[in-house]
């Protein structure tokens, strides 16, 4: 009965020295972390898809206007090989098209309104079926972005969150592209790529060095919060440099102190996801989320502003 109460007692005292001592898994110095006491970064998720309509032109430059810190972007290839900022595979629930964007060329995407199914706060659909005029006097502001056009355009006066949504061959072709492109612009450290597809996310960082920050997948992430909320978390390491997270998943609640502290710990940023609710906003905040993923950049900018954070 002793030696039950001397492992017990060894036990405790060993996960409680777990919990408070440093990690120092220097991992890369990114943009992506803020200091304690600052702001979050204002990503808006998809060009701020509730204010604009999703991937075009016209989300990502209001985003801009209104003073966004990321751009989180998704990643689709074309045929012709063009990283374009679409979510889906196929561009019929967005646009007035049909059909996959890796068997169309950009040209081709180009002649469809992907406003089309854009639906304002107050209920409006003020692009809906545009008639080939009136589609060609807004420009391009109606379309998907070629990366490459983005990254000549904004360049590193804004940080960008790529998420490829590729996967198997044509991820690979996309991760091949949009290296070449981050290194053609030398923009390593505006950047953070992520995939929920653990193999196109090893994919990348197969051909790319370590410089460039990559943020976890679910399934490896789950790993490690399994590992931190089990008390082990000090004894693992992993090469991803931060996490962009639910609130909850399976139940389990993720906003929470205890969990942001032991991704700091590993030097490791989190930014949450998707998150439109004003007080879900301000109590990620007093708990030190670096990053507020949101279709509403609008209201955590004004949020910022009220709590005058820096």
């Amino acid at each position: 009965m002793k030696k039950r109460y001397i492992f017990i007692i060894v036990f405790l005292v060993i996960y409680v020295l777990l919990q408070v001592i440093p990690y120092n898994k220097d991992k890369n110095d990114t943009v992506f972390i803020v200091e304690k006491g600052q702001s979050p970064l204002v990503i808006a998720h998809g060009g701020a898809k509730l204010l604009y309509p999703e991937n075009t032109w016209m989300a990502y430059d209001s985003c801009f206007e209104i003073g966004v810190d990321v751009f989180e972007i998704d990643l689709r290839l074309t045929k012709d090989n063009v990283l374009i900022t679409h979510h889906n595979a196929d561009i019929s629930d967005t646009s007035n098209g049909k059909g996959l964007i890796n068997q169309m060329t950009l040209e081709q995407i180009n002649t469809y309104n992907f406003a089309q199914n854009f639906t304002t706060l107050d209920n409006n659909q003020p692009y809906k079926d545009l008639d080939a005029q009136q589609l060609l006097e807004y420009g391009n502001k109606l379309s998907p972005v070629s990366l490459e056009e983005m990254f000549i355009k904004y360049g590193d006066s804004i940080l960008y969150i790529l998420e490829i949504k590729d996967e198997s061959i044509i991820g690979e072709h996309a991760n091949t592209e949009l290296l070449r492109l981050i290194e053609k612009y030398e923009l390593q450290d505006n950047v953070c790529v992520a995939s929920f597809n653990q193999d196109t996310l090893n994919h990348f960082e197969s051909i790319s060095d370590e410089s460039i920050v990559t943020s976890f997948d679910m399934s490896t992430a789950t790993s490690f919060i399994i590992a931190n909320y089990a008390g082990y978390g000090y004894f693992t390491n992993y090469s991803k440099d931060g996490f962009q997270l639910p609130l909850k998943e399976f139940g389990v609640p993720l906003n929470t102190k205890y969990l942001i502290n032991k991704i700091h710990k590993n030097d490791m940023f989190v930014h949450f996801w998707t998150i439109n609710d004003k007080e879900e906003m301000k109590q990620l905040i007093n708990i030190g989320a670096d990053g507020i993923v949101t279709d509403r950049p609008d209201i955590l900018i004004d949020l910022i502003k009220e709590l005058n954070l820096k």
